[in-house]
């Protein structure tokens, strides 16, 4: 008698979350990951596309969630991802973004083999633009890196920031944890328990991205990319050039002297004698060729502090966020009062 071949169980396909939706309308599927995925969406009726980010209900959604989408909802700036709104389904939480067409700046600078020098600097003042305004706006972001700048190809080359997963708004306590992305990492963030000044990490983390933009590599070693059994001892020399500012300038990629000069002020890694997001806009490489009306863009952005980018408040966001996280009503209050008193570890 012939021996029976072991059946191997497939997965149950998954249930479209937007089956049934009455607003939006799937297009196709962006990206997936452990915890949830990615698809591109069109709301019935109108023409623009958007981005839903559906992160699978109850454990999966952690405090970080409640407050990256409510950060993101006060921000509104022509160089932030827009936030639309956030809503259940019965098996997500489901977050709805302006959609962008020409993906991330990660994969637009590897695709290159890094950037010319004019190109990086259009990218840059765009970023560090958003930045001040966002840093103004009494948020800090503490993961700035390429992979989290997306690009919009429909008009002329734009970048927007986004994800606010481990941001902190002045209404947070001080920022003490070890969150990032390593190789965009401050000093002070890696190696102090304390409290650290998060505009001038951020500041940190732009700098690595714009050298990463000329030189399609990092200044101090990126650990995350090293084999596992590799990991920690490319973090260990990770922490100590960044600890010691050892940062070089590859020879076959040549930059001007304003370049390298501003590269040093952000990396400095000293946060007392690092360049601070308003000297960096003001720094001649940053300067050159800026369009004049930037400063006061930022200016009137700042003049609808207050208001949300969606129709949502904060406090209907939040709801929606703990009854996904399967928190019983009568201890949402609670909830809230202690969520931000715990600090993850990096």
């Amino acid at each position: 008698m012939e021996r029976s071949k072991p059946t191997t169980k497939v997965p149950a396909p998954r249930r479209e979350p937007l089956e049934f939706n009455l607003k939006y309308r799937k297009v196709r599927d962006i990206a997936a990951g452990t915890f949830g995925f990615v698809q591109q969406a069109k709301e019935v009726g109108k023409e623009h596309y958007v981005a839903i980010k559906f992160i699978k209900r109850g454990n999966n959604i952690t405090k970080y969630v409640g407050r990256e989408i409510v950060n993101h909802s006060q921000l509104l700036h022509p160089h932030v991802v827009r936030f639309h709104e956030v809503f259940l389904t019965e098996e997500y939480l489901a977050i709805v973004m302006e959609y962008m067409d020409g993906g991330d700046m990660f994969a637009y600078v590897k695709r290159r083999r890094g950037l010319e020098e004019d190109e990086a600097r259009w990218y840059f003042q765009q970023v560090v633009c958003a930045l001040q305004y966002i840093h103004e706006s009494g948020v800090i972001i503490r993961d700035i890196k390429l992979e989290n700048t997306l690009l919009d190809s429909t008009r002329r080359p734009q970048a927007k920031l986004c994800d606010f997963g481990y941001s902190k708004s002045d209404k947070d306590s001080l920022p003490k944890s070890k969150v990032g992305t390593p190789g965009y990492t401050a000093p002070e963030v890696m190696f102090n328990f304390r409290s650290y000044n998060g505009a001038l990490a951020d500041v940190w983390s732009s700098g690595v991205m714009l050298y990463v933009m000329m030189f399609c590599s990092y200044p101090f070693g990126a650990p995350n990319e090293f084999p596992t059994e590799q990991t920690e001892t490319k973090l260990a020399e990770y922490r100590e050039q960044a600890r010691q500012g050892l940062c070089s300038f590859p020879d076959q990629v040549p930059v001007s002297s304003e370049f390298r000069d501003l590269i040093r002020r952000m990396l400095n890694p000293d946060p007392d004698q690092r360049a601070t997001i308003a000297e960096v806009l003001q720094h001649p490489w940053t300067r050159k060729d800026m369009p004049e009306d930037v400063l006061d863009m930022n200016a009137s952005c700042l003049q609808l502090k207050g208001q949300t980018a969606g129709s949502q408040t904060p406090e209907e966001i939040q709801a929606l966020v703990m009854e996904a996280m399967n928190i019983p009503r009568e201890r949402r209050k609670f909830y809230t009062d202690i969520v931000d008193s715990q600090e993850e570890l990096w």
